[in-house]
């Protein structure tokens, strides 16, 4: 899985030098979307910014998802080998119980610390692992957020949704030279 991940950052980063040293002489700002930005944040973190051109954040965002994908697919592991190790912890505790009639205390308490003592490490594995899958979440809902806000300036006068402008300018009207201080523009751009 490390490999394969591994092979996506360096695929991605070939990928946007190939792109880099495209250029194009069409203009480009007239279908832009922002959403088109988000969707593709959403898929794979990253590959809207480099839909936007924005390669070194784009590959940032990649190498630090990766990282923390990674993390996480290594605390699962890691958590799975605690919980077999506990498994077998409380397993040789009820085997030495059996075989013995008159277990020893000593043995018994041992046999029982040792059972918690795998208890505290699978649950300091657990908290570690929502701390990651936190860490991993915050992230995603971030880097969406950015490439959002990164697609309003991308997407430039051909935004869709409302634009609400309002004039503080004065306005003549030619009828009866009347002057109007204040107004209110609302429109909706219906783009995809």
């Amino acid at each position: 899985m490390k490999k394969f991940v591994l092979f996506c950052i360096f695929l991605f980063g070939l990928t946007s030098l190939y792109s880099q040293e495209q250029t194009s002489a069409v203009s480009e700002t007239k279908d832009r979307s922002r959403w088109d930005l988000v969707w593709r944040s959403a898929v794979l973190p990253g590959w809207g910014l480099l839909h936007a051109k924005e390669y070194r954040k784009a590959r940032f965002t990649m190498v630090v998802t990766s990282i923390l994908v990674l993390s996480e697919l290594k605390g699962h592991k890691e958590e799975l080998e605690r919980k077999e190790e506990f498994e077998n912890s409380k397993n040789l505790f009820l085997v030495y119980s059996n075989f013995y009639p008159q277990p020893d205390p000593g043995m018994i308490t041992f046999l029982a610390n040792y059972q918690h003592s795998k208890q505290d490490d699978l649950d300091g594995v657990r908290s570690r692992n929502d701390l990651r899958l936190a860490l991993l979440g915050a992230k995603y809902i971030f880097q969406l957020a950015y490439t959002y806000w990164r697609g309003i300036a991308w997407e430039g006068e051909n935004s869709a949704g409302f634009d609400l402008n309002i004039r503080t300018y004065s306005q003549s009207d030619a009828r009866d030279q009347a002057r109007d201080s204040f107004g209110l523009d609302l429109k909706y751009g219906f783009h995809f």
